[in-house]
């Protein structure tokens, strides 16, 4: 008689453990499909419910402030502009298997133009020290010539001084 009662607790113990572990299978769906419920209403609410900092909008100047009979019109004159064609650049790329050739000018103002060499040689420096770190997995990228414009730019303003620069026109471009 004691073996059947040994038997029977134990079948009652797997029965608990059973109903246990049903249970915990029960808490992990339910914690499996709430949290990313809970994560989406987050995010959601992060971006489309909290206050945003208010980004300020350029309002055309004739909406801004009508003006009086008496007021002059005190807008800035636009900023003349210089173009300076550097000497072109031949360079191999990092493969050392192509060759980039291009011709670059630089944008200035025409109070900055004066100063600016093209023939200056730290100049050639910064733009090849760049150009000769190129792949040809770069310069297929559809975006390349953005990226390259910006740093060319980044780095005429480093060497010339901030300003002084105001963009790279890329005028050719070849790879042989």
């Amino acid at each position: 008689m004691k073996k059947h009662k040994n038997t029977a607790e134990k079948d009652k113990g797997e029965a608990q453990t059973g109903a246990g572990a049903k249970d915990k299978k029960k808490s992990s769906v339910f914690g499996k499909l709430i949290l990313p419920v809970v994560l989406a209403m987050t995010s959601f609410s992060t971006v489309y419910v909290l206050p945003r900092a208010e980004t300020p909008t350029n309002v055309p100047s004739a909406l801004a402030k009508p003006q009086t009979d008496g007021e002059a019109d005190t807008q800035a004159e636009p900023v003349v502009t210089v173009f300076i064609d550097l000497e072109p650049f031949t360079v191999s790329l990092q493969g050392r298997s192509r060759i980039l050739r291009l011709n670059i000018t630089l944008e200035s103002p025409q109070n900055s133009a004066e100063f600016i060499d093209p023939k200056d040689p730290r100049l050639r420096d910064a733009f090849m020290g760049y150009l000769s770190a190129l792949g040809m997995a770069q310069i297929e990228d559809a975006a390349f010539l953005v990226r390259l414009r910006a740093q060319l730019t980044r780095r005429a303003n480093f060497v010339l001084g901030q300003g002084n620069v105001k963009n790279i026109l890329i005028t050719d471009f070849m790879v042989r």
